[in-house]
């Protein structure tokens, strides 16, 4: 595979428009990208009005509380891109149904799976796009296939190999001390 074989397909919330969020396939990765980060990042501090009238009839306290915005806007939208870094194709989970299109993928510590990332989940403009999309990543995930050894990209399985490890050799040492 190679980057001639780019697929890109924006989803947009069937409601509101301006929510959308942009898939990109390359090579064996998938790239995200938030419509507006901006927008995503008022929406979570709460937006500030342009009006000046309600910002005059609100006065210093409207003020105060705006001034910790300012500041925590560059850092939100700094963590939004940091935490849209491309993900393994083998990574994501996709359907869609009906006009609704839920997406997820693996964030991984290490280079191992630790917990799920929901990407999308909601209703989408366009169904016939979203089932293309889903055919495209199943395509993707089957060239490159998978492995009986796949369950060993996960934390947990390492955990509990470790825990399995330990305990064996705890009871070990107690069996050759009372023997």
């Amino acid at each position: 595979m190679s980057n001639k074989t780019t697929y890109t397909y924006t989803a947009r919330h069937a409601e509101q428009p301006e929510k959308m969020v942009t898939f990109t396939l390359h090579d064996r990765w998938m790239s995200v990208s938030a419509g507006d980060p901006l927008a995503m990042v008022e929406q979570t501090l709460g937006a500030v009005t342009s009006d000046k009238a309600e910002a005059e009839d609100a006065g210093a306290e409207k003020e105060a509380l705006t001034q910790p915005q300012l500041w925590l806007k560059p850092l939100a939208i700094s963590l939004i891109e940091r935490g849209t870094e491309p993900f393994r194709i083998s990574d994501i989970t996709v359907a869609a149904d009906e006009g609704w299109l839920r997406v997820r993928g693996w964030a991984r510590v290490g280079g191992l799976r630790l917990f799920p990332v929901t990407l999308i989940n909601g209703p989408i403009d366009n169904p016939t796009a979203a089932r293309a999309f889903e055919q495209k990543v199943a395509e993707r995930q089957a060239e490159i296939g998978g492995t009986f050894f796949a369950i060993l990209e996960y934390w947990w399985t390492w955990l509990i190999a470790l825990d399995v490890l330990l305990l064996s050799f705890i009871l070990w040492r107690r069996h050759s001390r009372s023997a």
